[in-house]
C-alpha cells in the first residue's frame, strides 16, 4: 500500500525552498483516529489561495489527534460521516476568516463539521441527548462547531449554544431544539 501524502500545510506546494517539504509540495499524511485524516484537520481551502501556512505543531497535531478520538469519533457513531469544514487554524488563517483571537481552532480543539447522514438539527439533538462531553457545540446553521476542550483551561463547560445574526453580527443563545429558527 502506498504511503499517504497530502498538500504541504506549510507552503501548500508553492515554494521550492519550503523546509517541510523541501520543495516536494507533499508531505506524509496520517490517520488521528480511525475515521479522520491529519489533513481533513488541517487542510483549509483560504490558506491555500492566500498562501498562509496552516502547519501544526506537534503539540496542536496532539490536541487534534485528542479532538479526534474523544470527540469527532463518538458524533460520527451517532450521526453517521463527517465533514470537517474547518479544523486547525493558524494565527495567520484564523484572522483571515474572521476568526474569533481566543479560537480554540488555533490550538487544535475545535472542528466545523458536517453531518452528511442527517440535517445539522438532527445532529445537534443527538449530540446534545448524548453522554459526549465537550466544551462546546454551537449550532452554526451551517455547520456544527465542536469544542473538545476550552484551550486556556483544558475544561470542558458544556456550553450548548446556537449562532444567529442580528444587526449582521453573530450572536450567541443558549441552544433551544424548539426555537423555530433553527431547521
Amino acid at each position: 500500500m502506498p504511503a499517504m501524502t497530502m498538500d504541504c500545510p506549510a507552503c501548500w506546494g508553492k515554494k521550492k525552498t519550503c523546509a517541510k517539504c523541501k520543495g516536494a509540495g507533499k508531505v506524509p499524511d496520517r490517520y488521528l483516529s480511525p475515521n479522520f485524516k491529519l489533513s481533513e484537520l488541517v487542510g483549509s481551502n483560504t490558506a491555500k489561495a492566500k498562501g498562509l501556512a496552516n502547519d501544526p505543531t506537534p503539540e496542536i497535531e496532539e490536541a487534534l489527534e485528542d479532538l479526534c478520538k474523544e470527540a469527532l469519533e463518538p458524533i460520527r457513531a451517532l450521526v453517521g460521516p463527517l465533514k470537517v469544514n474547518s479544523g486547525y487554524r493558524s494565527e495567520a488563517v484564523n484572522k483571515s476568516v474572521g476568526g474569533n483571537k481566543a479560537s480554540a481552532h488555533c490550538h487544535g480543539h475545535a472542528a466545523d463539521v458536517v453531518p452528511l447522514k442527517c440535517t445539522w438539527k438532527e445532529a445537534m439533538d443527538k449530540v446534545v441527548a448524548s453522554e459526549i462531553e465537550l466544551d462546546q457545540l454551537i449550532y452554526e446553521h451551517t455547520w456544527l462547531h465542536v469544542g473538545h476542550v476550552h484551550p486556556k483551561t483544558g475544561d470542558k463547560r458544556g456550553d450548548v449554544l446556537a449562532m444567529f445574526k442580528k444587526n449582521g453580527k453573530p450572536t450567541y443563545e443558549e441552544y433551544d431544539p424548539d426555537d423555530e429558527r433553527i431547521a
